[in-house]
């Protein structure tokens, strides 16, 4: 994938100017969707993580399950790439996901009946 060098260059910018450990939300996205397409395997588990915090907590997503299986599935996608040789919190950073996420449907389920 070819990615525009001023958009790889503003979103180093962006992260290296932030704080915390993983920049969230949907700034977080377009960072790590960026510096994913240029290095997945340094970026592939931040941007899983930030698709997978979005689909949960999202106000865009929340009434749209159509849009919030496409994160998730997106999210899926990335993981797949994260490196064998990682830390174990990320190689296990999907199942651990896929099973919050059924117990909020699960919530969110018994909460609606």
């Amino acid at each position: 994938m070819n990615v525009h060098t001023d958009l790889v260059l503003k979103a180093r910018v962006r992260l290296m100017s932030h704080n915390d450990r993983i920049l969230e939300g949907e700034e977080g996205l377009w960072v790590y969707r960026i510096l994913f397409a240029v290095s997945p395997r340094a970026h592939a588990y931040k941007l899983a993580y930030v698709l997978r915090e979005l689909s949960e907590v999202s106000p865009r997503v929340a009434r749209l399950p159509e849009a919030r299986r496409a994160l998730l599935e997106e999210a899926r996608a990335v993981s797949a790439r994260i490196p064998t040789d990682a830390p174990a919190y990320q190689r296990r950073m999907w199942d651990h996901s896929m099973a919050q996420l059924k117990e909020i449907e699960r919530r969110l389920g018994q909460v609606s009946r």
